[in-house]
């Protein structure tokens, strides 16, 4: 083969390819039917009855339509029974039109309720599969992007789908009883309806792909104008927006987006607006030719009037259906688009099953948190104290026994890269965490902490190495069973809009409806003399979406410790956990954390060197490797990374 050869053998792919596409089309429409048919299948089979008797009823008002009028010019040229035949075809008529009204309006009733059932079901696919799948989807740009466009439309686009093809369904019935009708008429009748609705039908389908491609190249650029308008109309970013005079950047940053789209918008529907006249104008003419042609056969004695109105009203009628027919066909191939985008986002593998936390789930964690004592037993009196009331004390001691014991935390050789990305965040990192150790962790940002935190709480996986709690690969464990060990909060906390009860008691399902459990948390978190101080107390709705209560910072900051506490786990994480606190409550915090932390294993991520000292140990990171292990005297002495830092913290403090 010649290399010229080789070059052009991608030419002679282009159909093929062609119709790939249109089978893909046709292959998520078919996958939007059986969703709809699994969403309701009473209705569904309802929705198709109806689609199937609109359309016969067209025809069936066609045929007694020729039927009355030959009955009337019978009866002008003096049949003595063709004036009751008359009346008889009026009345049939009648019938077939108010039931013609009726299907569409109980047609237009079933599209209402299935648009809600089918949102309600698509929603909640989208939902559930977000659930499913493991916290590194979302930091993966293109799976962001499926995401937001299949939520966007879920609830419009599915139905519409659907419409298209029973709208197809509908038109092939309707166009066979018209197309019989021509037949008898002439062969040739039904070659010239087909023949011109297939050119604008062309027209749409070059159109519609057009669009398509043009709309799927949009994804990301949509997803930014999304964020744009959050970021001009959220209560969170509006005082800064306010404040550094963003509007007007952030303003025309949106209105230079959606003025591209309008130009390239109006561009595409120009060409398809001019191809549309011009085609339709084809399409007009070779109507009319065929209404010349069956007006002269009448005029010539060959038809009947009922007979002739008959033919013309098939041949316009039938052609409205044939080109509806095929504008659905073209439509559907324009909203491949969201089925496309909607059915791969489906098909994203569900890498992590939810698994519900079962209301007993605090004893196997007691029980298998507890290393082997010297009699071989495996913490049973710790299995004993957790299956009792499960009411912790102030100090976050199990009251009628003890608290989960501790584990031994072991990092063997941990590297970490994160998707796409070109260097790894974690270099060969090995530390050892004796039971019931409070380790501290600083250094600079993007040093790596938080993504060892995501490590340790599974959100992700190392890329090399192990860790361990109890010479157990915690990659052997499922993420409710490793989670349920671990009591963390993050810098970035999530501010539930609920009520302060339900804020605390997410900490920990089993125990959500326990008060006095929320009310140990809320206290271990120094929350509870502002809940008191609120009207409505653990009642109190917070957050100024649904007209609750407003936090400041440092009370929500002092509500996600709560959270925290709010699990007996035997391992506590906190991450900057009093970035928003004052040096006064940073203190009082750090009390609590000590005396909570007493029968813990904790890590505590900070900026603050105030706090590490508290910590028996602190590890030093420093572009993702252990560069410094040590208590805060043995660092100090050694002069390295941590004394450098430290020492410049305190200058400001000296300086003063």
């Amino acid at each position: 083969m010649t290399e010229g050869q080789a070059q052009a053998t991608p030419k002679r792919a282009e159909p093929p390819r062609r119709l790939r596409e249109i089978g893909h089309v046709l292959g998520n429409a078919r996958r939007a039917f059986w969703l709809l048919f699994d969403t309701d299948r009473k209705l569904a089979l309802a929705l198709m009855g109806l689609t199937v008797v609109a359309a016969i009823l067209p025809v069936s008002i066609a045929w007694i339509g020729k039927k009355l009028i030959d009955a009337v010019v019978a009866a002008g040229q003096g049949d003595p029974g063709a004036s009751s035949s008359a009346l008889l075809w009026v009345a049939v008529e009648c019938v077939l039109v108010v039931g013609r009204s009726a299907v569409a309006q109980l047609n237009q009733l079933s599209q209402v309720q299935l648009r809600i059932a089918l949102g309600l079901k698509v929603n909640t696919l989208i939902l559930e599969k977000a659930v499913n799948v493991s916290y590194r989807h979302f930091e993966d740009p293109a799976f962001n992007d499926r995401l937001s466009q299949a939520r966007r439309e879920a609830s419009s686009r599915p139905l519409d789908v659907v419409r298209q093809l029973l709208a197809l369904v509908g038109n092939g019935i309707t166009l066979a009883g018209y197309a019989t009708i021509l037949a008898s008429f002439s062969p040739w009748a039904v070659v010239a309806l087909l023949g011109s609705t297939i050119p604008p039908f062309l027209s749409e389908a070059r159109f519609g792909r057009r669009a398509f491609l043009l709309n799927r190249s949009r994804m990301f650029d949509n997803r930014r104008a999304h964020y744009l308008e959050v970021l001009l109309s959220r209560e969170d970013t509006a005082k800064e927006v306010k404040l550094f005079s963003l509007s007007g950047l952030l303003l025309g940053r949106y209105r230079a987006l959606y003025e591209r789209f309008r130009r390239e918008d109006t561009a595409l529907a120009r060409r398809r607006t001019f191809w549309a006249i011009v085609l339709g104008v084809l399409s007009i003419l070779t109507l009319y030719v065929c209404y010349a042609w069956v007006v002269s056969r009448a005029v010539a004695g060959a038809l009947t009037v009922g007979t002739m109105a008959l033919y013309l009203v098939s041949f316009r009628e039938g052609q409205a259906a044939f080109q509806d027919g095929l504008l659905a066909i073209a439509k559907l191939y324009e909203d491949n688009l969201f089925m496309t985008n909607l059915f791969e986002y489906l098909s994203v593998p569900e890498d992590e099953p939810h698994e519900p936390i079962p209301a007993d789930f605090a004893t196997s964690v007691a029980s298998a948190s507890g290393p082997n004592d010297g009699n071989g037993s495996s913490g049973a009196s710790a299995a004993e104290g957790v299956a009792g009331d499960g009411v912790a004390g102030r100090n976050g001691e199990a009251v009628n026994g003890e608290a989960p014991k501790p584990p031994r935390i072991e990092l063997r050789g941990v590297s970490f890269r994160y998707p796409g990305s070109a260097r790894d965040s974690l270099v060969g990192v090995s530390l050892v965490v004796e039971p019931g150790e409070t380790l501290a962790v600083v250094g600079p940002n993007g040093a790596g902490k938080t993504t060892l935190v995501k490590l340790l709480t599974g959100l992700y996986r190392p890329t090399r190495g192990q860790i361990l709690l109890d010479d157990v690969d915690v990659s052997t464990l499922s993420p409710a069973e490793l989670r349920s060990r671990i009591g963390v909060i993050f810098q970035d906390f999530v501010r539930f809009h609920f009520t302060i009860a339900e804020n605390i008691g997410v900490g920990w399902l089993p125990e959500m409806a326990n008060r006095e459990e929320i009310e140990r948390a809320a206290a271990a978190g120094g929350i509870e003399e502002v809940i008191q101080s609120l009207p409505g107390g653990y009642a109190q709705s917070l957050g100024r979406w649904f007209g609750g209560e407003e936090l400041s910072v440092g009370q929500w900051q002092r509500l996600a410790l709560a959270r925290a506490f709010m699990r007996r786990s035997p391992i506590l994480i906190l991450d900057e956990p009093t970035a928003a606190l004052d040096a006064e409550a940073e203190v009082e915090i750090f009390e609590r954390f000590r005396a909570l932390a007493e029968k813990r294993t904790a890590i505590l991520i900070t900026h603050r060197f105030s706090t590490v000292r508290i910590a028996d140990r602190i590890a030093v990171l420093e572009e993702g490797r252990l560069t410094e292990v040590g208590s805060h005297a043995e660092l100090l002495e050694s002069g390295g990374r941590y004394a450098r830092m430290f020492r410049i913290q305190a200058a400001g403090y000296l300086e003063e």
